[in-house]
């Protein structure tokens, strides 16, 4: 594989550290000339990670002129606004973590495993979808295979990293920094702001990105919660059909989209998914003939967000660079 140059903008960051580690298990980090852009508050510090050493620069314009081919963006959507296009005019590849071009119809919202095929060449902005869909769209993505599906609501409990360090910050230290309400001891029934429809801003990405991945136009409801854990998102999922609908093949269907079913009684939990890629479902069940229920969970900072980033890249290094 040839060296390829790569940003990683907010690599101090939970997601862009995580996107690092990520790097080095996926075997990509030795083929890389990295720089790793960070804000005035971090400029000039270094982590270890995985026992290798990486060192922090403040972006500026000089990193416009490095010749980077991919960017990854994990800053926020103030950043991404600001940079990510203008990378794309020096002909860089985009991976964007943030909300920022989401709802750009020109932009691609990819997962891998469903839809890298919208991938080109001259496809230079890319956008990574909400941590909180994309393990929703591998189940669904696998689900609708059995039958025209009518109708999807699903109910999530989220995680404190999925607000960042700061969420981390106000479980440990019972503080309302990032998630008003605080969070320790209890169940915040929206994250974001409500919104004009009623729904918060998690729900409304839920169910656009939702649709826009899968190429659907399903009805779909959304309803978020963040609840006092670290690490990891775990779905409840109902889905209702045309049709009566047969499971037995689901397992395979799955395991081609890397979503692991448990059987009988065992359960998925966050302590069992944390650090690692895999998206889990459990109590797989009929609720008649055309309805099924489950449970589904994945860690956010790495499957909704840092492993489905550089599976977008490896595909670009290996197919399109």
């Amino acid at each position: 594989m040839k060296k390829v140059k790569m940003a990683i903008v907010g690599a101090s960051g939970l997601v862009g550290r995580t996107i690092l580690k990520i790097l080095i298990e996926e075997n990509l980090i030795d083929n890389l000339e990295l720089g790793l852009y960070t804000s005035k508050r971090s400029a000039g510090k270094s982590v270890s990670i995985l026992g290798r050493e990486f060192h922090f620069e403040l972006l500026d314009e000089n990193a416009l002129s490095c010749g980077y081919e991919i960017v990854m963006f994990s800053a926020g959507e103030c950043v991404s606004r600001a940079w990510a296009k203008r990378f794309t005019q020096k002909g860089a590849f985009v991976i964007d973590n943030s909300n920022a071009f989401r709802r750009d119809e020109s932009v691609p919202l990819v997962v891998p495993e469903i839809n890298i095929f919208e991938l080109k060449k001259t496809t230079k902005l890319i956008s990574n979808p909400n941590c909180s869909t994309i393990q929703l769209a591998l189940c669904v993505a696998g689900l609708q295979l059995l039958g025209k599906i009518e109708k999807i609501v699903v109910s999530t409990y989220q995680s404190v990293s999925g607000a960042g360090k700061l969420g981390l910050q106000d479980l440990e230290n019972d503080t309302e920094e990032k998630i008003k309400g605080k969070i320790k001891n209890n169940v915040i029934c929206k994250i974001g702001e409500i919104e004009e429809n009623d729904f918060c801003t998690e729900e409304n990405k839920i169910m656009f990105e939702l649709n826009k991945i899968l190429g659907k136009n399903y009805s779909i409801c959304a309803s978020t919660c963040r609840v006092p854990v670290p690490y990891c998102h775990l779905e409840s999922v109902y889905i209702k059909y045309d049709k009566n609908v047969d499971l037995s093949l689901i397992s395979s269907i799955f395991n081609n989209l890397n979503v692991f079913l448990e059987k009988y009684d065992n359960i998925s939990l966050p302590s069992k998914v944390a650090e690692t890629n895999k998206t889990m479902v459990c109590r797989l069940r009929k609720n008649s003939e055309n309805e099924i229920s489950f449970f589904c969970v994945a860690d956010n900072l790495r499957r909704g967000a840092g492993f489905n980033a550089v599976m977008i890249a490896k595909y670009i290094i290996e197919e399109i660079l």
